[in-house]
């Protein structure tokens, strides 16, 4: 009888603790840190690809200004931006200010030959 009284004593405790703003605030925290490491680890390989795709580029086009390599690096940051790039530039030919001739050619062949 009198472990069941501790138990119960223990359970009711744990729960008004449990329930407190600070520990509700640092469990919180701690959810939000591990939803950040678990989506770091989803977006490990579409980054490896985009690096890949960004490494092929530079080392075949050596002869860019420097604004067209922030350029290029800044549409290879993210799967949608260069998603973005693409229907703009390779699909609907629009004219863009930063890559163009044939260093937009080559951009345009090195995407569609990428698995996206």
């Amino acid at each position: 009888m009198w472990r069941t009284f501790v138990i119960f004593i223990e359970i009711v405790i744990l729960v008004i603790l449990l329930r407190t703003a600070f520990v509700q605030y640092f469990l919180s925290d701690i959810q939000q840190t591990v939803s950040g490491w678990i989506e770091a680890v989803v977006d490990i390989p579409e980054q490896q690809s985009l690096s890949v795709l960004r490494e092929q580029f530079f080392y075949n086009n050596m002869l860019l200004q420097p604004h067209q390599t922030d350029y290029v690096l800044d549409i290879t940051e993210s799967k949608e931006k260069l998603e973005s790039f693409r229907q703009f530039y390779c699909i609907k030919k629009d004219k863009n200010p930063f890559i163009y001739g044939q260093n937009l050619i080559r951009l345009c062949d090195q995407i569609e030959s990428t698995d996206f």
